[in-house]
């Protein structure tokens, strides 16, 4: 079975490029199932196999890896290294990104969210998290919260401004936060069972 995890921020002394999954949330809610064959798993309708995952591997750990250098390693022409990527790309199986190191810049300070979402109004205050600048991960979950989400922010005021703000909307039930105070690794790599 393949594990689907986000891609948190990559805390270095680069900057990184990454790759995630697509619709990771989805596949969980939809559920991830082994095909037939072992090497290969659906996601979402799309089947990927131990290939794909090996060449993603490498993008994982280094988004601007060359190609010939992939192929060199795992043994398989250029061409299909290039060909795999660009199919996974096409079906937005796979997308490239970049994560910035947070601790280099002004936003250097993480906070977790959970927040308990009338069912009313859950969408819409779900569609309003999302457009905000600083909210870099939102997912539904289940348990006693429905939103978890991770918000960057400059100072302390503007965490105690954005929950104020938060506590202020009669569709928020109820707010927990954490605040990161060092991030000892952020990667996780899709692994494929053996």
């Amino acid at each position: 079975m393949v594990q689907l995890l986000r891609q948190a921020l990559l805390i270095s002394n680069r900057f990184y490029i990454s790759i995630t999954l697509k619709g990771a949330i989805l596949a969980r809610r939809a559920g991830v199932s082994e095909s037939n064959h072992k090497d290969t798993v659906s996601i979402q309708d799309h089947e990927i196999d131990r290939l794909d995952l090996q060449i993603t591997e490498y993008l994982q750990a280094d988004g601007r890896i060359s190609y010939s250098y992939i192929a060199r390693e795992i043994g398989v022409p250029e061409a299909t290294v290039r060909y795999r990527v660009k199919r996974l790309l096409d079906e937005e199986i796979i997308r490239i990104s970049a994560f910035i190191d947070t601790g280099k810049l002004k936003y250097e300070n993480v906070a977790y969210l959970e927040l308990d979402v009338s069912p009313l109004f859950f969408e819409s205050t779900l569609h309003a998290l999302v457009e905000i600048r600083k909210v870099s991960y939102i997912a539904s979950v289940t348990g006693e919260f429905n939103i978890m989400m991770e918000y960057v922010y400059e100072d302390n005021d503007d965490l105690i401004d954005f929950i104020n703000w938060m506590k202020g909307k009669s569709e928020i039930v109820k707010i927990h936060s954490r605040t990161i105070l060092k991030i000892h690794k952020a990667q996780y790599p899709i692994r494929l069972k053996s």
